[in-house]
């Protein structure tokens, strides 16, 4: 029988009581390495442990209920549903932010200017090359914080590709290392080092190119506020899709910039329709905003 292993971190400003007791706990209280936030608890496992080729693993962080309003037996019942063809679960919070834009890592961009640049150049240094201005993510491969259940072959490859980055951002005399550690725009301030943010994204960097991972993906839409930009992020994201599975491809990518490019004045004109009680646009919002109460009963 697969078995399911899903940890999640403890870290030196949470408290066990506050974990999810139906996970694991990784411990992470000794702070070790505060630049590198999660990665080096998850790192360390990685690197030591022994693992079991037919059962997954995961590790999350101490918001992974706040974020996706699933409780650790909502994430095993969902991994559990399909063990034998899955290689790949992901949990993420909802996508729709970053559902406006081409691929991850404009989203990132839009974020953490400079981003792009950097992540350029590090796929470049480790011999894969990506054209970040035409690679399409979706909800198909998107994730984020982590949020991942998957066999050790995914995690060998994610290790793979993260030992480089980290290898390189731990050198002193490499001026692309010096750009990995440098901080980045965050929340208003500039306190964490674009490494993370490049880091973040190497799972769906992986899942974007690589079609030997078999992926499952958990409702990727569920949001708890501002349901009003829902509707046109699942349109952008429903092209990206079909340019990704149909041969018209330039005509689905035109319709993406175009609808992305005035998504926010729809979704305005949505919250707008809502607030004056036209009823199909309430009804929509309503179904919309049921899928994250219903994460939180499972």
């Amino acid at each position: 029988m697969t078995k399911v292993f899903i940890y999640q971190i403890l870290n030196h400003y949470t408290t066990p009581a506050a974990l999810d007791p139906g996970f694991l706990v990784l411990d992470n209280s000794a702070n070790e390495r505060p630049d590198w936030f999660e990665y080096w608890p998850i790192r360390q496992f990685l690197l030591k442990e022994p693992l079991d080729e037919e059962s997954f693993y995961g590790f999350l962080s101490p918001k992974f209920k706040l974020k996706t309003n699933l409780s650790a037996a909502a994430a095993h019942a969902f991994v559990n549903l399909d063990t034998k063809t899955t290689d790949v679960v992901l949990l993420s919070q909802s996508i729709h932010q970053a559902a406006y834009y081409l691929n991850t890592f404009q989203y990132g961009e839009s974020l953490h200017p400079g981003l792009l640049d950097v992540a350029t150049a590090f796929f470049n240094r480790i011999g894969s090359p990506t054209n970040l201005n035409d690679l399409i993510t979706c909800s198909r491969n998107e994730v984020y914080s982590n949020y991942i259940i998957a066999k050790p072959r995914f995690w060998r490859a994610w290790l793979g590709a993260t030992e480089q980055l980290f290898s390189i951002a731990e050198s002193t005399t490499d001026p692309l290392g010096a750009e990995l550690r440098k901080a980045t725009q965050y929340r208003r301030r500039r306190e964490v080092p674009m490494k993370i943010f490049i880091m973040e994204r190497i799972a769906t960097w992986i899942l974007a190119r690589e079609s030997c991972f078999v992926v499952r993906v958990r409702d990727p839409f569920a949001a708890r506020a501002r349901l009003y930009k829902l509707p046109m992020a699942m349109v952008c994201d429903g092209l990206k899709i079909a340019y990704l599975a149909n041969g018209r491809k330039q005509e689905y990518k035109d319709l993406f910039y175009t609808f992305s490019k005035f998504a926010r004045l729809f979704s305005w004109q949505i919250k707008i329709g809502n607030a004056i009680g036209i009823k199909q646009i309430r009804s929509s919002l309503k179904s919309l905003g049921s899928h994250w109460e219903e994460a939180g009963r499972s």
